[in-house]
């Protein structure tokens, strides 16, 4: 064969085979500035996390998140994995959200109540001794 003659063959399907591949390009950029691109907007969780510290039970839990004590049987149905009368320290308790009234994070201490105060000493009086509230954000 000669030289003429193979290229005489080839050209036209290089040719094709050019053409081909640019109007697949073509197409792709057509349909890429068609398509309006929008950014996915991501879900908002379901829950505040809640690590769990010495002491604290679901009742202090609730309190600081609802305002509320008696909440804990809510918070409590949400977590069945978790007994609500043991609860270990670095367990996670999940709070719902719907429940929550205060949104604020976890606390870095401990919520559950302080010791409550000694009596006051001789000639002091009970307004002296102060007690601090640990519930709910100020």
């Amino acid at each position: 064969m000669s030289k003429v003659y193979r290229i005489m063959t080839l050209a036209p399907l290089v040719l094709a085979l050019f053409l081909c591949g640019c109007e697949t390009a073509n197409d792709h950029q057509i349909k890429k500035e068609s398509v309006a691109m929008v950014a996915p907007t991501p879900e908002p969780p379901e829950f505040i996390f809640h690590k769990v510290y010495a002491g604290e039970t679901m009742a202090t839990i609730s309190k600081w998140y609802t305002g509320k004590e008696s909440k804990w049987r809510d918070i409590a149905d949400g977590n069945p994995g978790l007994s609500p009368w043991n609860l270990k320290a670095g367990a996670i308790v999940k709070v719902p959200l719907t429940l929550a009234t205060f949104h604020t994070e976890q606390p870095p201490y401990s919520t559950k109540p302080k010791k409550s105060a000694k009596k006051p000493a001789k000639g002091q009086t009970s307004e002296d001794s102060q007690e601090e509230e640990v519930f709910g954000p100020k």
